[in-house]
């Protein structure tokens, strides 16, 4: 699945706005074309993320998220979508609060921005960028045995504008080493974005900010966004 080409890895926070609307835009993303479910847990400080995430993790917070919730959560897209690959996305702290490594029969990846996670049990995400020196990349990889996330450049998530161009070199850089499977993340919203990447040799993009954007106007909003972007990586 991750060596395929033009993924669509999406991203939601667990029980973002509220349970009902979560899952209603999870099907709309499923039935739309999402490859990769990015599942993003919510922490108190979730550093890397910009206002629009961070937004999100303080929202699921205030409705009283807890391990308990998330255990009814990752059951139910599981029953709901047994073959949608999930990747689990959180910080340390989360990691840690909500036992996430002792439920790795619910997912199938994880992905800590601020550690350096080696398990034997389940597939690793690292994140990489054009400040890596290439010592950093290879040991980087020498534990990511799923996909390489490349920021599309150094900075937090969420942020619109022109596509910044670091990405090109972060991927050069890991292709002098390996050949594991890369895809784009960090800015990328729009339709040209999506076909810039995809043109470069990325095997997919990752969108999280646009995706939650979207699902605040509405989920027709979000229908009609999953379609151009599905339309995008054709």
């Amino acid at each position: 699945m991750y060596s395929k080409k033009n993924l669509l890895t999406l991203y939601l926070t667990v029980g973002y706005p509220d349970k009902d609307t979560f899952f209603k835009s999870l099907d709309i993303m499923v039935k739309e074309g999402m490859d990769i479910l990015e599942l993003g847990i919510p922490v108190e400080n979730p550093s890397l993320d910009g206002n629009t995430v961070s937004n999100t993790h303080k929202v699921s917070l205030e409705k009283g998220f807890n391990e308990k919730v998330l255990d009814i959560y990752l059951k139910k897209i599981k029953s709901l979508y047994p073959d949608l690959p999930i990747l689990i996305m959180s910080y340390k702290d989360g990691i840690e609060k909500y036992n996430l490594l002792n439920k790795t029969n619910l997912y199938d990846a994880i992905l800590a921005p601020d550690e350096s996670l080696q398990l034997d049990n389940v597939k690793t995400v690292q994140i990489f960028n054009e400040k890596m020196n290439k010592e950093q990349i290879k040991d980087k990889l020498s534990i990511t045995n799923c996909f390489a996330y490349v920021m599309s450049g150094v900075g937090t998530t969420g942020t619109k504008g022109d596509l910044p161009q670091g990405y090109i070199q972060t991927m050069k850089n890991i292709r002098e080493i390996s050949d594991i499977p890369i895809q784009i993340g960090f800015g990328i919203y729009s339709d040209n974005q999506i076909k810039e990447v995809l043109s470069k040799g990325a095997n997919g993009v990752i969108i999280g900010s646009e995706i939650i954007r979207k699902i605040d106007e509405g989920l027709d909003s979000l229908r009609k966004y999953m379609k151009n972007i599905s339309k995008a990586r054709e």
